[in-house]
């Protein structure tokens, strides 16, 4: 009898939320999964954090934004939940809820579920 194939790890956990263990955790790790998936966003990468200057206080702050903000980049190319999506909403096989359908079952007042106002 032979083994299932075993399904491909997910990068993440979640699709929507990466945790500070997962996904690259140095710039050099950043940079190689960029470079594995968008040549182009590594490049936007590349000259924003060469842009940052390292003299200014706030530089450090600066950089930390960046990094999470293209661990978030290379995580939307490469999580199967979040291209599966991607996809269906390119091919218009989306399945799509209007705001009034998402908010339906809140107080407009206070954004509490309606039945917890009960």
């Amino acid at each position: 009898m032979s083994a299932q194939p075993a399904e491909a790890p997910y990068p993440t956990r979640s699709p929507y939320r990466m945790e500070l263990d997962e996904g690259p955790q140095s710039v050099a790790e950043l940079r190689a999964a960029l470079a594995t998936v968008s040549t182009a966003d590594l490049t936007a990468f590349d000259a924003r954090l060469g842009a940052i200057r390292t003299t200014d206080p706030a530089g450090l702050d600066e950089a930390r934004a960046l990094f999470a903000e293209y661990r978030a980049v290379w995580l939307s190319q490469v999580h199967p939940v979040i291209r599966a999506a991607v996809a269906d909403s390119a091919d218009g096989t989306a399945t799509t809820h209007s705001s009034d359908d998402v908010w339906a079952d809140y107080d407009p007042a206070t954004l509490e579920p309606r039945e917890a106002q009960a």
